[in-house]
């Protein structure tokens, strides 16, 4: 069994780590990209010229809060699996302030 001071170390130097770690979410077929760290930190947003049509601003916005919608879904299971690999088969709690 691993040293929890151990585990605890090595959780810090990932959440150091997860500030380089992203997620890129495109929608739309291309016409709109987000890129999010680990820190759920929006990196970048990118529309084609095309989605800034005027007559297309409610597509344009479900488009973008599904887009954001994902990238925090998918940040969160990027720091699950990040965890998983340091504490292997532990199933430890949440610990406050650390993510």
């Amino acid at each position: 069994m691993m040293n929890m001071g151990l585990i605890f170390a090595e959780m810090q130097k990932l959440q150091k780590e997860l500030q380089n770690m992203t997620i890129e979410i495109s929608a739309g077929e291309g016409s709109f990209r987000l890129l999010m760290n680990g820190h759920q930190q929006v990196q970048s947003v990118a529309f084609s010229p095309a989605a800034l049509d005027p007559n297309n601003i409610e597509a344009l916005q479900t488009m973008v809060a599904s887009a954001f919608n994902r990238a925090i879904a998918q940040s969160k299971e990027m720091i699950k699996n990040e965890i998983a690999k340091l504490t292997g088969e532990l199933n430890l709690p949440n610990i406050s302030g650390l993510f």
